[in-house]
């Protein structure tokens, strides 16, 4: 794992147990972009990946793009807040 991932994950990490949420709830993974996966004309800066959560317990995920503003575990966040998941 690397540092950057690594550290994208601890945000995520941080969000859920803030959220009083058990961290082995969710499954997290980091898709990196193919170059051939990326639009035509679209600006090469313009995300790394995708970051899919789920929340095991209900089978519901959320897909994140990795690279952009806001960041993806600030999205995340405010999904949790508005109970996308179906935490409780």
């Amino acid at each position: 794992m690397s540092m950057r991932k690594g550290s994208k994950l601890a945000s995520f990490h941080r969000v859920i147990v803030e959220a009083k949420l058990n961290l082995d709830a969710f499954e997290i993974t980091l898709e990196k972009d193919t170059p051939e996966s990326k639009g035509k004309g679209s600006p090469g800066d313009a995300g790394t990946g995708t970051i899919k959560v789920m929340y095991k317990p209900t089978d519901v995920s959320a897909h994140y793009r990795d690279g952009v503003v806001p960041p993806a575990h600030l999205r995340f966040e405010a999904d949790l807040k508005l109970n996308l998941f179906k935490t409780h």
